[in-house]
């Protein structure tokens, strides 16, 4: 019904009707569920004030079975997705936070997340704040300390925007790929939610950036939080070449320009080594 009513240009809102609103104040927001007033989200400005020299940015691919966590400071870790199941585990301490830009990722695994200790930073786009609304209600979203992850083209409660109109030190751009420097203005998705770690890295410039379980291998296997039964489908195939690489090569060009180092830790990637250099700071 939103879409058949909506102008085109605010249909990205569709997925955060019909419970969610989000009201902009300076530079948080208040969130309402159903009417009533939940909270205020943390401020993009203020975790700069908190951003650690170096930053680890884990998600979920196979290898890391492979990785050690023992010597790492919870504090300088990003989790994207599943990758929640280290702290349940134990094997990490509370990250700087936790990133999902996929609603889908909360309808099958929020119990992954209420798992999480109170008040842990939980940064999600419009659609999957609202389904974690959905699935578990004002006392799940009272359990994090919100932030919006919001569109850089697609912002929330207004129409759909060209970067040319942002501010020309808020972002980067190539032929093919768009990566933000600044999560005040928004995100860009590329097929890979890693890619939310990458600028938030970008966001707290960061000296040196390393990415966790970043395999895009062996696309038919499930991550390492998953069993062959129960693994969710995934894009990752059809996207890598066409979506992920451009923004992998624009990542480096800019992290250069930066002076920021990007090292990939997973032993099994297929990304080039050419490309992004790697690291075996994590393994066992």
């Amino acid at each position: 019904m939103f879409k058949l009513f909506t102008p085109k240009s605010f249909k990205h809102m569709a997925l955060s009707q019909p419970y969610l609103k989000l009201e902009p104040v300076n530079d948080i927001w208040k969130v309402y569920w159903k009417g009533g007033f939940i909270s205020e989200t943390d401020s993009w400005n203020n975790l700069r004030l908190q951003a650690p020299d170096n930053l680890y940015s884990i998600a979920t691919g196979p290898s890391i079975s492979d990785q050690q966590f023992n010597n790492l400071d919870g504090g300088q870790c990003v989790l994207v997705n599943g990758a929640v199941q280290l702290v349940l585990d134990n094997k990490i301490s509370t990250p700087l936070a936790v990133m999902v830009e996929d609603a889908r990722f909360i309808y099958e695994r929020f119990e992954m997340l209420l798992a999480l200790p109170k008040g842990t930073r939980l940064c999600l786009v419009a659609s999957a704040m609202h389904a974690l609304g959905v699935v578990a209600g004002v006392e799940g979203l009272k359990h994090f300390n919100l932030m919006l992850i919001d569109g850089f083209e697609t912002p929330y409660g207004s129409p759909k925007r060209s970067v040319a109109s942002a501010p020309v030190n808020s972002y980067r751009k190539s032929s093919n790929a768009k990566l933000s420097l600044d999560l005040n203005e928004g995100h860009f998705g590329c097929g890979t939610v890693m890619y939310c770690g990458i600028q938030m890295a970008f966001h707290l410039r960061v000296k040196e950036l390393y990415l966790v379980g970043f395999d895009l291998t062996n696309f038919d296997q499930p991550r390492f939080y998953e069993t062959k039964d129960n693994a969710a489908w995934t894009g990752l195939q059809n996207a890598y070449e066409a979506r992920i690489l451009p923004a992998l090569e624009l990542t480096m060009q800019t992290a250069e320009e930066f002076n920021m180092q990007v090292y990939n830790c997973s032993h099994t990637s297929i990304i080039p080594r050419s490309l992004i250099p790697y690291s075996d700071c994590l393994t066992k």
